[in-house]
């Protein structure tokens, strides 16, 4: 396999995200998807509503460091990251799609370690 530099850790990000767009994704109650690639081969989607209580306090967390007194005009978050410990616990979390366990042993090396036995117990044989 390829080298690969980075490993997967279950996380995004959104960019040049605002207090403005936050409520908006608030209120509409989206459900984030969320994917891992390594060298190109789908690992894994999971999905869980964008309203889960971890997940959203790690996205205002990061907007009222950077907006202590809300949004200004032309300013933005340039990335407002998470990670898979953010929506882990969520009671709504779904697996759209995972590798078979036979096949996502060779990528173990690759994912850190509490994400990786986050998703082997999710495996299929």
């Amino acid at each position: 396999m390829p080298f690969f530099e980075k490993k997967i850790n279950g996380g995004g990000n959104f960019t040049d995200y605002t207090f403005e767009r936050f409520n908006k994704d608030i209120n509409n109650k989206p459900n984030m998807l969320v994917s891992g690639f390594i060298n190109g081969r789908l690992i894994y989607i999971l999905e869980f509503p964008f309203s889960f209580n971890d997940f959203v306090k790690k996205l205002e967390k990061q907007l009222n460091r950077r907006f202590p007194s809300g949004d200004k005009t032309g300013q933005y978050l340039r990335s407002a990251n998470f990670y898979y410990n953010d929506f882990i616990n969520c009671k709504n979390l779904k697996v759209i799609f995972l590798l078979k366990k036979s096949k996502l042993k060779d990528y173990k090396n690759y994912v850190i370690k509490n994400f990786y036995q986050f998703l082997e117990k999710k495996t299929e044989l």
